[in-house]
């Protein structure tokens, strides 16, 4: 009705969400401690998981030696 559309130009609600996008890494703050809290996650979902297959070839080695004695 009397004005111009809006192709090729962008929308204000898209363009300011995307103004923190730009920031640097090293400057948002908290990063640093994301970071070493996702790390030690890491570390301990391998630990996790180290310990699980331990304990499961030790049951099925036990189990293996132990199926020798009962026949």
């Amino acid at each position: 009705m009397g004005g111009e559309p809006m192709y090729g130009k962008p929308a204000l609600g898209t363009v300011v969400p995307l103004a923190g996008l730009t920031a640097t890494p090293e400057v948002m703050p908290g990063l640093p401690f994301a970071r070493g809290l996702q790390e030690a996650a890491g570390a301990g979902f391998l630990l996790y998981c180290s310990i699980a297959a331990v304990l499961i070839s030790l049951k099925f080695w036990y189990r293996i030696r132990n199926a020798g004695g009962r026949s």
